[in-house]
């Protein structure tokens, strides 16, 4: 069967991961329709409409400066952390999860000094230990953590870490990929340095694009460091995106896909944007508790944009995520401890309230048919 033939033949499915997204039909038409050559004057406006379109969405204008990448969230995490440290300076991870180990786990491949402050997957940062490691460590030059944990469904602290970071005048580096557009994040009241984003997620564009928000005062460190990668360079993607052009190939279609992505925000508006994850997320939660699924974190730890939930007794993830996936629904398997152990249901992206509704009723008909 062709490639052609197995799209075609695939029924709809709800994407209930934390990313790739469902897109809106036009979004979608768009990441279909565009061909362009990254060095004609078309994309080189594109580009720069995309720029502004996205610090204007998020209430950034002429604070911060995007640095785009073809690659997914990862790559402009870890151009970032490169990014995120002059010579002789350490990196304090803030890890309470698979994805602030992810960041420990860069600086670690690169080489970079490194000290990690971590607390076990179902609990919030040790903001002591935090103010401790900094006030006794005069080497550390940047604080990086991980706003929405997406392996727990936990939003941290950020205004907690903000302050500490403010206190003790270090950097702050933040992983907001998969919070940008769901939660309300003031990067420059918070005075974050470096905001690693990803179109793939809330902000609803399609899979393979992100991007790091540079503040203004950093973007003038960032020029003069020495490259520490070809491709990962910040500095030499920042100088050439402000000229309107891009180091390497970028991923054309990608960039259309966001655009229009970001019109669509536009129009609906932040605020409104994060008010509907927040309601979406109270409906599936009550629905939740309705069928007696029991939830991984304390309500007051929840994120807007996804729930972990345990693995009812004689559930097997595996056997749940089948059956979900044949009436349509793809959702997420449990990371690092957990793993076998929770499932995770994100609720980002084009989502319709007839799928939540739905989603619940196959839901209730799988619990109710394991044997007691």
């Amino acid at each position: 069967m062709s490639a052609a033939a197995v799209l075609k033949s695939s029924k709809r499915q709800v994407l209930l991961c934390p990313g790739p997204v469902n897109l809106t039909p036009h979004v979608r038409s768009i990441l279909a329709a565009t061909e362009m050559c990254h060095r004609e004057p078309e994309f080189i406006h594109l580009l720069q409409t995309i720029r502004a379109k996205l610090l204007h969405a998020l209430g950034l204008d002429g604070r911060y400066a995007p640095v785009f990448f073809s690659g997914s969230g990862t790559a402009a995490l870890e151009a970032a952390v490169l990014a995120s440290l002059d010579s002789g300076r350490k990196l304090l991870v803030v890890n309470n999860g698979v994805y602030g180990s992810r960041i420990a786990l860069a600086a670690r491949i690169h080489q970079l000094g490194l000290t990690e402050i971590r607390s076990p997957l179902t609990e919030p940062p040790d903001l002591n230990r935090i103010a401790a490691a900094l006030k006794r460590d005069s080497a550390i030059g940047t604080v990086a953590f991980v706003h929405h944990e997406t392996s727990t469904g936990m939003l941290n602290p950020v205004e907690e870490i903000a302050a500490l970071a403010k206190k003790y005048r270090r950097r702050l580096l933040v992983d907001a990929i998969s919070s940008l557009g769901a939660e309300r994040l003031d990067l420059s009241k918070l005075n974050v340095g470096l905001c690693v984003g990803s179109a793939a997620k809330s902000l609803h564009g399609a899979p393979g694009l992100s991007f790091v928000l540079v503040s203004q005062e950093e973007a003038l460190r960032v020029a003069k460091l020495k490259p520490r990668s070809l491709y990962l360079d910040l500095a030499a993607s920042l100088k050439t995106q402000e000229q309107g052009v891009t180091a390497f190939t970028p991923a054309v279609q990608l960039f259309a896909a966001f655009h229009a992505a970001l019109d669509e925000l536009l129009k609906e508006g932040l605020r409104l944007r994060i008010a509907r994850y927040r309601q979406r997320a109270a409906f599936l939660r009550a629905g939740f508790k309705k069928l007696g699924f029991k939830f991984l974190l304390e309500d007051k730890q929840l994120s807007n944009t996804l729930t972990a939930l345990w693995l009812p007794k004689g559930l097997a993830y595996p056997q749940l995520h089948d059956r979900l996936k044949r009436a349509g629904f793809v959702i997420y398997a449990g990371q690092s401890e957990l793993k076998g152990k929770i499932f995770r249901v994100a609720h980002m992206g084009q989502l319709l309230q007839s799928d939540l509704k739905e989603f619940l009723k196959v839901l209730k008909e799988i619990k109710e048919s394991i044997p007691t």
